[in-house]
């Protein structure tokens, strides 16, 4: 008998370290809206990184968190720490008048990682944009597992993003 279960515990464990080798190494989230205000005033806010803790989802989940802001435009930033959110820094690298703002996402803690956000912004009329906001990750070998949650999770925080940023456009 603890023949058997020391053979079904080393297969479990070739299995948990072969697994990830199949899953995929890389992680795209990808959610949009549609917002009442055109395409330069969608951008405008979105490339002004003080705008963002107004309809930041994340923060809404862990209100003792921090920013600090630094800069404008490109090589401006966003460091954040708080419980929940855990520490890091978003970064503009590129900005595409009316139509991109990228940045580079860095997570320190509570798993180190990197990642690039982008904020797109296309019209669908003069008055009408559409945004949408995704998030690239190359996933390390162990993390990939974490990938097959991640839409579903952040997914729905991106979401929530969305419609706050909708709310907060539509109404000024």
């Amino acid at each position: 008998m603890l023949k058997k279960i020391l053979i079904a515990l080393g297969a479990l464990v070739i299995v948990l370290l072969i697994a990830p080798a199949i899953l995929p190494s890389k992680m795209k989230i990808v959610r949009s809206i549609e917002i009442q205000g055109s395409p330069a005033i969608v951008h405008t806010y979105l490339a002004d990184l003080n705008q963002y803790p107004k309809w930041n989802p994340f923060s809404e989940d862990d209100p003792g968190s921090t920013n600090q802001i630094t800069g404008n435009g490109i090589g401006s930033s966003l460091a954040w720490k708080g419980e929940k959110t855990g520490e890091g820094k978003m970064t503009i690298t590129q900005l595409q008048p009316n139509q991109l703002v990228q940045l580079k996402l860095e997570f320190y803690t509570p798993m180190a990682g990197e990642a690039i956000i982008e904020w797109i912004t296309d019209a669908i009329d003069a008055n009408k944009t559409r945004m949408t906001w995704t998030m690239d990750e190359d996933m390390r070998y162990f993390h990939r597992y974490f990938g097959l949650f991640m839409d579903g999770m952040i997914g729905k925080t991106f979401e929530r993003g969305l419609g706050n940023l909708k709310k907060q456009i539509e109404k000024s």
